[in-house]
């Protein structure tokens, strides 16, 4: 397996952890990772792990930068891989003025501009789709270079908010509650 993830920081998350650096060792997966980790629950659960993650997926877009998870994580060369990078649907975003008219210059589309941003940005993005143009029309962002100006437009976009907030009362126990994991 190329990948492996703790996909929600709850429950026995340094035990799950444990196991996965044991497959990990036994070459059963080549990277393993996490998920919807904050600052706050970074910091309580990484100075743990003897191996760290490749990556902390984490929903981010232009809306939703992460800049405080992205910052702890810069210092040791982590990445983000996005989950939500067009902002699953979010009409205000795709309608952007901002982005649209950086598109206009660049002859492409706003998913297109998004999708360039966050690579630009270093971030892994994987964007969901099961239209065949949308897939080849996401794929299609390597022919173009944001500029510093550009870049800075998009960033000032950051609204510091997120739709599904891990370190929000409740979250972790509604969680546990509705999908349990049997061992």
């Amino acid at each position: 397996m190329d990948l492996y993830l703790v996909h929600q920081p709850y429950g026995d998350v340094a035990g799950a952890w444990k196991a996965m650096e044991e497959a990990k060792a036994e070459s059963k997966i080549r990277s393993i990772g996490v998920s919807n980790m904050t600052p706050k629950i970074w910091n309580s659960f990484i100075p743990q792990f003897e191996i760290m993650p490749s990556v902390n997926q984490i929903e981010c877009n232009p809306f939703s930068q992460q800049k405080a998870i992205r910052e702890i994580m810069a210092k040791t060369d982590l990445r983000v891989e996005c989950w939500g990078p067009l902002g699953q649907g979010n009409k205000d975003l795709l309608t952007n003025e901002t982005i649209k008219n950086i598109g206009e210059k660049y002859n492409k589309n706003v998913g297109q501009v998004i999708l360039r941003f966050e690579v630009q940005d270093g971030m892994i993005v994987l964007p969901k789709s099961t239209n065949p143009e949308r897939i080849k029309s996401n794929l299609d962002i390597f022919d173009f270079t944001l500029t510093d100006d550009e870049m800075a437009a998009i960033h000032a976009l950051d609204t510091g908010k997120t739709k599904h907030d891990p370190d929000a009362p409740g979250v972790g126990e509604w969680l546990i509650k509705n999908y349990p994991i049997n061992d």
